[in-house]
C-alpha cells in the first residue's frame, strides 16, 4: 500500500512523547514502507533511536520563510505518498498544501484536535469530552480508521547504549540503585501548574524521614528543584537541568516511582515503564494527558471547583479570588507512599 510516509509532529515534548504509538502501529501495518518524521529541533531528539523511524528531519522551531520553503522543497522531492499529519497546525497544514500543489499529492490523513469541545468545556464547563479517548489514542485515529481493528496506544522511548551508560555512572557517582529512589518533578513551563513547593517539601521530608532516596529532576532553568534542594538539604540528590533528553528518561526508568506536575515528566516515565502520581490543577483528564498504567495516580481537586478547568496547557492567570485553590487544595496527605 503506502511506501513512503511522511508524519508531522513539532512539538511540545510531552505531546512528541505521547506520539511514540503512532510510528510503531504503522511500522506493523507497512512493514515495507519508509516512515520519516518530521519534528522540532530540541524536543524532537526524544524520539531518537527508534527502531520504527527510518529517519528523523529536525526543523527549527523558529524558522524563517527562507528555510520553510527549501524544508517545502525538500519534501517535495521526497515523494511521499502519505503524509500523517499529527500536529494540524498552520504551518503543518500550510506543507500539506505545498506538496499536493507541488505535484507530489500524497494522500493526507489529519489528526482532530477537539479544539471546540475543549473550549467549551473551559469557558462554559459543557463537558463534550466525558469518556473521549486519550491523546495517544485521538492521535492513532486516522491509522484505525484506515485499519479497521483496534490499535496498541502505550508509549515507548528509546535510550542508546551511551545515554544507559552514562546514567549508570551517575547513579553510581551518587549512591542510587535501580527502583530504590523516588524521582520529583516540583517545576513546569507555567506557574498555572506548579503545585505549592511547600506541599512537595512537605512529601519529600516524609519520605525521607522513612529512609528513602528522593532524586529531583527537570528542565534546565527551573527554580523550584534548586529552591527545595536548598531547603531538604544533601540527602535530596538534584540533577534538574544535567540531562539529556533520552538521559533523563533512563534515569526515570530506573526510579522506583515519579511524583509531579502535569507535565512531559510524567508522559516519560510512563514510556520507560515507571508509574507516575500527577497532579491535575487548572486541567483535566477529559483533555486527554491522564496517566495510563494501573499503578499510576491523578491527583487533582477533591471538589469540584467553578472555574475548573481554565487552561488548557497551563497557560494564562488565575481567575480565583483563592490563587490557584485548584493546587493549593491538594494536600500531601493525597500523594500515595510508595510501595
Amino acid at each position: 500500500m503506502f511506501q513512503n510516509i511522511l508524519v508531522i509532529r513539532f512539538s511540545s515534548l510531552g505531546d512528541l512523547v505521547l506520539t511514540t504509538p503512532v510510528y510503531r502501529e504503522l511500522r506493523r501495518c507497512f512493514p515495507q514502507a519508509r516512515i520519516t518524521l518530521l519534528t522540532s529541533a530540541g524536543f524532537g531528539e526524544i524520539l531518537a533511536n527508534s527502531p520504527h523511524l527510518d529517519e528523523i528531519h529536525y526543523h527549527p522551531r523558529q524558522e524563517t520563510r527562507e528555510e520553510l520553503d527549501r524544508l517545502i522543497r525538500w519534501l517535495t522531492e521526497r515523494r511521499f505518498d502519505l503524509l500523517y499529519d499529527l500536529h494540524a497546525s498552520l504551518r503543518s497544514r500550510w506543507i500539506s498544501m505545498q506538496l499536493q500543489l507541488a505535484g507530489s499529492s500524497p494522500e493526507v490523513w489529519r489528526i482532530s484536535k477537539r479544539s471546540l469541545r475543549r473550549s467549551l468545556l473551559i469557558r462554559m464547563q459543557l463537558n463534550l469530552l466525558r469518556g473521549a479517548r486519550s491523546q495517544r489514542e485521538q492521535w492513532l485515529e486516522p491509522l484505525r480508521r484506515f485499519v479497521g481493528r483496534p490499535l496498541e496506544a502505550h508509549t515507548e522511548l528509546f535510550p542508546s547504549e551511551l545515554d544507559q551508560g552514562a546514567v549508570a555512572a551517575l547513579m553510581q557517582q551518587h549512591g542510587l540503585e535501580s527502583k530504590c529512589f523516588v524521582a520529583v518533578g516540583p517545576g513546569a513551563s507555567y506557574a498555572l501548574k506548579r503545585w505549592p513547593p511547600e506541599h512537595y517539601e512537605r512529601v519529600i521530608r516524609q519520605w525521607l524521614e522513612q529512609g528513602r532516596r528522593v532524586v529531583l529532576v527537570g528542565g534546565p532553568g527551573e527554580v523550584e528543584p534548586d529552591q527545595l534542594r536548598l531547603r531538604l538539604g544533601p540527602e535530596v540528590v538534584n540533577l534538574a537541568g544535567q540531562l539529556q533528553l533520552l538521559e533523563s528518561a533512563e534515569l526515570l526508568r530506573h526510579a522506583q516511582r515519579v511524583l509531579c506536575n502535569d507535565t512531559s515528566i510524567a508522559h516519560i516515565a510512563e514510556a520507560m515503564g515507571t508509574p507516575v502520581d500527577v497532579l491535575f490543577g487548572p486541567t483535566v483528564r477529559e483533555f486527554g494527558y491522564a496517566p495510563f498504567l494501573a499503578e499510576s495516580h491523578l491527583l487533582e481537586p477533591p471538589l469540584p471547583l467553578l472555574c475548573r478547568p481554565c487552561t488548557r496547557d497551563g497557560r494564562g492567570e488565575c481567575t480565583n479570588p483563592q490563587m490557584l485553590q485548584c493546587l493549593h487544595s491538594i494536600t500531601p496527605e493525597q500523594v500515595p507512599l510508595p510501595s
